[in-house]
């Protein structure tokens, strides 16, 4: 038995068929809600952002008119749910692009922690631009060009995010990965 494709499921969908948008919702409602969660840190905003990408594309299947595009617009669309949620609750500022830190957050705070508990902590104490894309690169997989195309940016915007993404966290993480051993 071979699955149905997304771009099969989409036309379903663009035709009528609602049992097609819940074939899609089990095969994102993972990726989807670990990306709320990484980017709202709140289990129960998660799902709401999740749901509400998913009541979006049911009332908004038929304007993508390149159904290969879809995991994109997908993921586009959960962002901009988690985005609202954010600017309910805190501000959003792009400041200074160097800086890439929401807060303080000390390793001597996380020392009780075990190691992936704390680089779960630091992840998500980037700010929401830095973290976002470090997300969907690292954790989905996605192309450069994609996540543009999903924040909005431009290429040179989320390679430099990311660039400075990761080498903040690997100087925050620094004292953890070597144990305070020189090497």
């Amino acid at each position: 038995m071979t699955s149905t494709t997304d771009i099969e499921l989409l036309s379903k969908l663009q035709n009528g068929d609602s049992r097609s948008l819940g074939e899609l919702y089990e095969r994102y409602k993972g990726p989807l809600y670990a990306f709320c969660l990484h980017m709202l840190r709140d289990g129960a905003k998660a799902e709401d952002a999740v749901h509400d990408t998913f009541v979006k594309v049911a009332r908004q299947a038929y304007t993508l008119t390149h159904a290969g595009a879809f995991r994109g617009w997908l993921f586009q669309i959960a962002r901009n749910e988690t985005l609202m949620i954010l600017r309910k609750t805190q501000p959003v500022h792009i400041e200074d692009e160097e800086d890439v830190w929401e807060s303080q957050t000390p390793l001597t705070l996380l020392e009780g922690n075990e190691r992936t508990e704390v680089v779960r902590t630091t992840l998500l104490s980037l700010k929401v631009h830095h973290r976002e894309v470090l997300l969907l690169r690292e954790f989905e997989g996605m192309s450069y060009s994609d996540i543009a195309a999903i924040t909005g940016s431009t290429e040179s915007t989320v390679k430099s995010r990311i660039f400075h993404a990761r080498r903040a966290l690997a100087e925050k993480l620094a004292p953890l990965i070597y144990d305070g051993r020189k090497s």
